[in-house]
């Protein structure tokens, strides 16, 4: 269906009728069926909402107007013509810029932000070579195929899906291929992002060319400090194509905490349940959203984890051990939006004989409350004061 909206058309791909809605917006290169396979393998009980920004896609292309403010207009006018009440937007590299300009507008209805692969708030430098030679990517078969190969994936598209880009990238308006690289890549909305206050995921591939992990971590996290990060082993920047049903499972259990209002701890001593029930799950997403996106954490062995690629590795590597572990909380001294907790812990991990070796001690840590309320790990060591 096509909705006229912000002085222009968008076209806009519509499926299923739950009361919350997954708003999907494409990246530089793309349309609304960039989100098919992901969308395919997601519950069928939400509402899917997925459109081409101007210029993509079926949508119109009018001379002006491709702002990253344009785009998040045309966006907001889509959600308020289908007359959204509860929505979760996810947003795909630019157009995961054009969704954290519209999180940080505090719309109505909004619960969540999912930004995969997002391009980052702040502005992308690059040379004049560079620059030329992103706005001539998508000029021809050929060039699109380069870029696909040597910029894009990590892992192989299957003929369909590499058809699929090959056509979008191609049918997309002059204007719109030049715009982003001149004008909206440009952009700087960094004091605008940190007005975010939704629960916040970032799906980033291990492997991406384009808006890298080490880039997120320093330019995206900072200012959404109660983002949790997700990275996908062995995938590049077209994770919905590389790996949708990874990609999927994470919104699914993203968007299922939003549902059960358990996305968030509500007090520094339901952070130690919540890390229990994540860890004794053997649930790796939920043992992640426990933490802060700059949290540090000492493992039982003395080894210091830093970053959130470092803390997941070695939280799957614990996850595998299939631990079992009890929290019993003894202090929490708070102040403002930070809290000192101090826990007794005890640890077990079956052996390969059938008996179980257990570990014990007592653990401080340091929470602090996020702009959405809630109260995440800053600070973790089961070593105590050690």
């Amino acid at each position: 269906m096509d909705i006229e909206t912000n002085g222009t058309r968008i076209h806009v791909s519509q499926r299923g009728s739950g009361e919350l809605a997954l708003v999907f917006l494409h990246y530089y290169g793309g349309s609304s069926r960039t989100w098919d396979k992901v969308v395919e393998a997601l519950p069928d009980r939400y509402r899917i909402v997925a459109t081409d920004h101007r210029g993509w896609g079926d949508s119109a292309a009018p001379a002006h107007g491709y702002r990253i403010e344009d785009l998040a207009n045309d966006a907001e006018g889509v959600i308020e013509a289908l007359g959204l009440k509860r929505f979760v937007l996810v947003g795909h590299s630019m157009g995961g810029k054009v969704a954290q300009l519209m999180a940080s507008r505090r719309p109505k209805g909004l619960e969540g932000l999912v930004l995969v692969a997002p391009s980052p708030p702040s502005p992308m430098l690059l040379s004049d070579e560079e620059r030329a030679t992103l706005s001539g990517a998508y000029q021809s078969r050929e060039s699109v195929q380069f870029v696909i190969d040597h910029v894009l994936t990590a892992r192989p598209l299957d003929a369909a899906c590499r058809e699929q880009v090959i056509e979008d990238s191609l049918k997309a308006a002059p204007q719109a291929k030049a715009a982003w690289p001149e004008v909206a890549m440009r952009e700087d909305i960094s004091a605008a992002v940190a007005s975010i206050v939704v629960p916040t995921i970032v799906i980033s591939g291990e492997q991406d060319q384009v808006d890298r992990v080490a880039t997120l971590q320093a330019e995206l996290l900072p200012r959404i400090p109660h983002a949790a990060m997700h990275i996908l082993p062995g995938t590049g920047h077209l994770s919905p194509l590389e790996a949708p049903a990874e990609v999927a499972q994470n919104i699914a259990s993203f968007v299922a905490t939003i549902e059960d209002k358990s996305v968030v701890c509500n007090a520094p001593a339901d952070v130690p349940a919540a890390f229990d029930t994540a860890m004794n799950a053997n649930d790796l997403d939920a043992l992640l959203r426990v933490f802060g996106n700059s949290a540090t954490m000492r493992m039982t062995n003395g080894d210091l984890v830093e970053s959130p690629s470092d803390l997941r590795r070695s939280l799957a590597e614990l996850l595998a051990m299939r631990p079992h572990i009890r929290n019993t909380v003894r202090l929490v001294l708070s102040s403002g939006e930070i809290a000192l907790v101090v826990l007794d812990w005890t640890l077990s991990i079956p052996r390969p004989d059938g008996r179980k070796h257990v570990e014990h001690g007592t653990a401080t840590q340091v929470m602090e409350k996020g702009p959405d309320g809630g109260w995440r790990l800053r600070i973790s060591n089961p070593l105590g004061v050690n």
